[in-house]
This record gives structure tokens, sequence and C-alpha cells, in this order.
């Protein structure tokens, strides 16, 4: 689950990651639309705005769409930006995730 304006971003950062790791930018993208989300529009979270951008004030409040999300669905985070270690919710980094799924 992720909000759009999150894949947004990442379709924009794509082509730029892609020719910083010689991979095809077209095969990156198809990766990435294929992979199983649920995007979310702002009327799904948009009520946790405010707490969103206050728990996020002392780092990157840009990033407030992913937590705002996170707050509404009562979920943690799945994210390796060291930004959102202040915000008060779950996170996960991608060796943790994996750490449970080996177990």
């Amino acid at each position: 689950m992720a909000a759009h304006v999150v894949g947004d971003e990442v379709r924009r950062y794509l082509p730029v990651l892609a020719a910083k790791r010689h991979l095809n930018p077209s095969r990156l993208l198809l990766v990435f639309e294929a992979l199983p989300l649920t995007w979310y529009g702002p009327d799904e979270y948009l009520a946790f705005e405010a707490e969103a951008r206050r728990r996020l004030a002392a780092r990157d409040e840009n990033d407030w769409p992913t937590l705002a999300l996170a707050l509404a669905l009562s979920l943690p985070i799945w994210s390796q930006d060291k930004d959102f270690s202040v915000s008060g919710a779950k996170v996960y980094g991608t060796g943790e995730l994996l750490d449970l799924l080996r177990r």
C-alpha cells in the first residue's frame, strides 16, 4: 500500500536510477508497475496530514503522505528512509523484513 504521490515520485526517479545502475529504464518501469501495490489517493489519508507533518517537522516534512497513510490504515511503514525515525510509527527496513520472512 502506498500513496499515489509516492508512486509518481518513484516513476520520475526510475530513469535516473536506471542510468546510475546501467539498467534498462523501460524494463525497470515494467518491474515497478508489476509490484502488487495498492495505491491510495489523498482522500484516504488527508485527514492525517497535519499530524504527519507535525511528526516529521524535525526531519523531512515532504514525506508526510506515507506517514499519513500509515496512520490512516494503522499499518507500519516499509522504508530505508531514516526521516521516519522521528515519526513514532513502526518502520521496517528491508533487512528487517527479510529477517522476519526467514523465521
